[in-house]
């Protein structure tokens, strides 16, 4: 079991992709708070703001990685 959310991969042109993050990541803050699980991923998810950068951290190959993504609207 992780700490964190791993993640398969991004979408082309998403922000995701954008902020460079990669398959195999595991997102462990977002917006300054700490991610042990898909449940605190889910509601940190609901609360962020469309086109309003923030910051996120993962891990990858067993180092911490702080990057910026901008969520966008789904259409």
């Amino acid at each position: 079991e992780i700490e964190g959310v791993k993640i398969s991969g991004t979408s082309k042109n998403s922000p995701a992709e954008k902020a460079g993050l990669k398959a195999g990541d595991i997102i462990v803050e977002l917006g300054g708070k700490k991610i042990l699980n898909i449940y605190d991923y889910s509601a940190l998810l609901s609360a962020i703001k469309i086109g309003e950068e923030i910051p996120i951290a993962v891990r990858r190959n067993g180092q911490r990685i702080d990057l910026a993504i901008t969520p966008e609207s789904r259409e």
